[in-house]
């Protein structure tokens, strides 16, 4: 996107939750080597426990001597309801940032509402720029019959599911629903991180036509191969806002298991809400069965509309940096 977008010859990549944003860091790096810093995506607005309630490791007096523009760009709101909300040294850290960002940014799953009330901020909403990770990128089909991908989240679990009991009846009934699943296609669990592979093994165990996609071996070195699995899955069942973000992107219908705010906010933002199921919610494998078998009798239809979806974001990201652009072009 940036290469798309913007005159990019050169991008440094850091891992935003392990950077201190230091004064020499600050000043011998970003401030001598580089003439744009980009903060996100992804749910960066998370973790009361960090040093200042989200992922950005910088001291607040210290966001002002960073002398190079600098961009939020689609941040998420990540704190679940039942988790201690963000706390209000994040609400401090987060307005300086937007003071003197150039161009301060959320995602399009809600977190602008959740941001606005939390904080006061009025944010830019922007596409997850997950949605075109099929831009200007091959992707290669290593399986060649059909199958679905099923995506499973267990870290933060009491979040979650609320309770153990909640717990044993999602396996239980997604269980059954992999059952079903299985007598038609392949099912291909793919855990986002490795907290994920526990549930995805209780789920796929004594169950035919299924395997679990070893993380070990495919985490980040080899992160395009399994982006691609995606591209040609038949539909995903996702309980990650990822899970859900990579597959519009390719125009592959999917069933979001809701467990976030964030993941009902993104289906209704891209006119997909009928195709959300609460994993907490009444008649949880019932509603799901129902929702599998309408996506499978609108296949056609659905992926029209995707193709219509896709349009939109892209014709909103373009607008996004068109902004971004004319702010930097101000600077200069």
């Amino acid at each position: 996107m940036l290469r798309r977008f913007l005159e990019v010859d050169f991008i440094g990549e850091t891992n935003l939750q392990g950077r201190y944003f230091d004064e020499y860091y600050i000043n011998e790096v970003v401030n001598k080597k580089y003439d744009l810093l980009v903060i996100g995506g992804g749910g960066i607005i998370h973790g009361a426990h960090w040093p200042n309630g989200w992922f950005w490791l910088i001291n607040k007096k210290l966001i002002k001597t960073i002398k190079i523009p600098f961009i939020v760009y689609g941040a998420g709101n990540n704190y679940f309801e039942n988790e201690p909300p963000l706390p209000q040294k994040a609400k401090i850290h987060l307005n300086e940032t937007h003071k003197y960002a150039t161009y301060f940014s959320v995602r399009n799953d809600g977190s602008y509402e959740r941001v606005l009330n939390q904080t006061g901020i009025d944010a830019f909403v922007v596409p997850d720029p997950g949605f075109h990770v099929d831009l200007n990128t091959e992707y290669k089909r290593y399986i060649t019959e059909p199958y679905v991908i099923i995506q499973l989240a267990y870290d933060k679990s009491e979040y979650r599911f609320g309770n153990e009991e909640n717990k044993r009846n999602f396996i239980r009934a997604i269980k059954h629903v992999v059952k079903e699943l299985g007598k038609q296609y392949r099912i291909l669990f793919i855990p986002h991180v490795f907290d994920d592979t526990e549930l995805s093994l209780k789920v796929a165990d004594n169950v035919d036509n299924c395997e679990v996609l070893e993380f070990g071996k495919y985490a980040f070195d080899k992160c395009k191969e399994v982006i691609g699995l995606y591209k040609f899955a038949k539909f995903v069942l996702a309980m990650r806002g990822h899970g859900q973000i990579l597959p519009i992107g390719f125009n592959v219908p999917i069933i979001s298991l809701q467990n976030h705010p964030k993941h009902l906010g993104l289906m209704t933002n891209v006119g997909l809400s009928n195709y959300n199921v609460d994993i907490n919610g009444p008649n949880f494998e019932t509603s799901l069965l129902d929702k599998v078998d309408q996506l499978q009798k609108n296949e056609l239809k659905l992926k029209n509309l995707y193709n219509l979806i896709n349009q939109d974001l892209i014709k909103k990201t373009t607008n996004s940096f068109n902004i971004i652009k004319n702010r930097l072009n101000g600077i200069k």
